[in-house]
C-alpha cells in the first residue's frame, strides 16, 4: 500500500500534467490558419493564387517559413509579404498571397507544412498548415485530334548561291567569337581570398555605414543580416545554414555543441529578422545597430582566432647562441 504522501506526490504531478495539457490546447485554440485556392478552373501552366490567413490574438506574429522553389508537384512562382489587419474583439488576421504553378493535369493537394506564432509573452510555438485539394485542367479540348501546324513551313531559297555573303558570314562569326571571349574574360568573377570571419566583419562594417532610415532599407539591412550570419554559420561548420528554418538552425547548433550564450544570441538575432522579413514589423534604427553590433561579436567570439606565437629571438653572447 502507498503511503499518504506518496499518494500526494502522485496527485499534484497529475494536476501539473493535465493543466500543462490545457494550456497547450487553449494556445492551440486562439489560432485558426487556413489555406484557399482562388481563380476558376486553372489549366496546365495557369498561375494558382493561394491565399494563406492565420486568425490570431492581438500582438501576436506570425512567421511564414520561405517555400522552396519546386514544391511538391508545383512550382513556387511568389510569395507576398504577410500582411496583419484588425479583425475586432482583441484578434488580428496576418494574409499571405502565394503563387504556384503545375505544369501536369489532374488533382493534386498542397504539400503540408508549418508556420510559426510569436505570442504577446515571446513564446514560440508551431502551427501546421492542413493542404488543400487543386484540379488541374488539361489544355487538350476532348474530342479534338485535328493535325496542325506548330508554324508556318519554310520557304526554299533556289536561287544560285554566291561565295561572298557566305565569306561575310564567317567573318561576322569570327568577329562575334573574338568579342564574346574578350568579354567573358574581362567578366571573369573576382576570387574572395578573404576568411569568412573577415567577409563577415567587413558585411557588418558595410550595413553599418550604409546607415539606414526608411522602414524598406532598414527590411533589407535585416534580410542582409540574416544572410550573413547564416553564410558565416556555413562558412565555419557542416551546417547548411542557408536550407534551415531558423528552429532547424537552432537544433543543429546545439548538437554541434557550441556554446550556449553563443547560440541563444545568435537565434535571437535571426528571430528578430524574421520578425521583420515575414511578418513586417518596424524596427527602429537602435535596434538595427544593435544587431550589427551582436553579429559582429558573435563573428569574432566563434570559433576562436588562432593565437599567434612569436618565435623566440636568440642573442649571441661572448659567440655562445642564448
Amino acid at each position: 500500500m502507498h503511503n499518504p504522501r506518496t499518494k500526494w506526490w502522485i496527485s499534484l504531478i497529475a494536476i501539473a500534467l493535465m493543466l500543462t495539457v490545457v494550456s497547450g490546447v487553449s494556445a492551440q485554440s486562439n489560432v485558426t490558419v487556413t489555406l484557399s485556392v482562388g481563380g476558376d478552373a486553372p489549366t496546365v501552366g495557369d498561375v494558382v493564387p493561394l491565399t494563406l490567413r492565420v486568425t490570431h490574438p492581438t500582438g501576436w506574429r506570425v512567421i511564414v517559413p520561405t517555400l522552396e522553389k519546386q514544391w511538391g508537384e508545383f512550382e513556387v512562382r511568389s510569395q507576398s509579404t504577410p500582411v496583419i489587419t484588425a479583425s475586432g474583439k482583441g484578434t488580428e488576421t496576418t494574409t499571405q498571397k502565394i503563387e504556384v504553378i503545375r505544369m501536369r493535369p489532374g488533382e493534386v493537394q498542397t504539400p503540408a507544412f508549418t508556420l510559426s506564432i510569436v505570442d504577446d509573452l515571446g513564446n514560440l510555438q508551431d502551427i501546421a498548415v492542413a493542404p488543400v485539394s487543386l484540379l488541374v485542367q488539361s489544355v487538350l479540348v476532348a474530342g479534338d485530334t485535328a493535325l496542325r501546324d506548330l508554324k508556318p513551313q519554310a520557304d526554299l531559297m533556289t536561287s544560285q548561291r554566291m561565295v561572298w555573303p557566305l565569306i561575310a558570314v564567317g567573318a561576322l562569326g569570327v568577329i562575334g567569337l573574338v568579342g564574346y571571349f574578350i568579354n567573358r574574360r574581362r567578366n571573369r568573377p573576382v576570387v574572395d581570398k578573404r576568411t569568412p570571419r573577415e567577409r563577415a566583419l567587413a558585411t557588418m562594417k558595410m550595413l553599418e555605414a550604409q546607415n539606414p532610415q526608411m522602414p524598406d532599407d532598414i527590411k533589407a539591412a535585416c534580410v542582409d543580416i540574416a544572410v550573413c550570419l547564416r553564410d558565416y554559420i556555413a562558412s565555419t561548420t557542416t551546417i547548411p545554414a542557408r536550407d534551415l528554418t531558423t528552429n532547424e538552425l537552432a537544433r543543429q547548433l546545439k548538437i554541434n555543441d557550441l556554446p550556449a550564450d553563443w547560440i541563444t544570441r545568435a537565434i535571437d538575432v535571426l528571430r528578430v529578422c524574421d520578425s521583420v522579413k515575414f511578418a513586417g514589423d518596424v524596427l527602429e534604427l537602435t535596434t538595427i545597430q544593435g544587431l550589427i553590433d551582436t553579429v559582429e561579436l558573435l563573428v569574432k567570439q566563434c570559433p576562436p582566432a588562432p593565437v599567434v606565437t612569436q618565435p623566440a629571438k636568440h642573442t649571441k653572447l661572448n659567440g655562445v647562441t642564448a
